[in-house]
């Protein structure tokens, strides 16, 4: 993705250039939203797999997949009285507030966490999702791959 200061490829940058251009993709990806600089005041599980289906967000084919079936989960709890998953908010609200008002980093500034859109759908789906008449999680366990400098350490998994 090029961003709207440079038509340039970042391949063919010198290493200033690319400097450059990765504060530029910063600050446009921060304008557009995909990356917060303060905890969000409300849920982003469900607005992030709209962004996600939708292709305003560039995502994996997993995490595509991932995003339809919340998608698809939440219209079947409407829809469907057998189906027995239901959404609840505030379940999936709980632990992303825990952590960005309590948790700090244990290296560094020990700024409080800001979780990003793609952590509040990971946390969401896992504590949301809970079954219609006993509460109980659907998601017990998670797994997720994730390349380096991208958040682990400071993520709740």
């Amino acid at each position: 993705m090029t961003t709207k200061t440079s038509n340039e490829n970042p391949l063919d940058m010198d290493y200033s250039g690319i400097v450059k251009w990765a504060n530029d993709y910063v600050e446009q990806e921060k304008s557009l939203g995909h990356i917060l600089t303060m905890p969000a005041p409300m849920l982003l599980t469900t607005i992030y797999a709209r962004m996600v289906v939708e292709g305003s967000i560039t995502a994996g084919k997993w995490v595509k997949l991932a995003c339809e079936r919340h998608l698809k989960d939440l219209k079947r709890s409407e829809e469907d009285p057998n189906y027995p998953w239901t959404f609840d908010e505030e379940k999936a609200w709980r632990p992303i507030r825990f952590i960005e008002k309590k948790c700090h980093p244990s290296k560094g500034d020990f700024k409080r966490l800001v979780l990003q859109p793609w952590q509040h759908f990971f946390v969401g789906s896992i504590f949301g999702w809970v079954n219609k008449e006993t509460g109980l999680r659907r998601f017990r366990e998670a797994l997720v791959f994730l390349g380096r400098k991208n958040g682990k350490l400071v993520s709740p998994f």
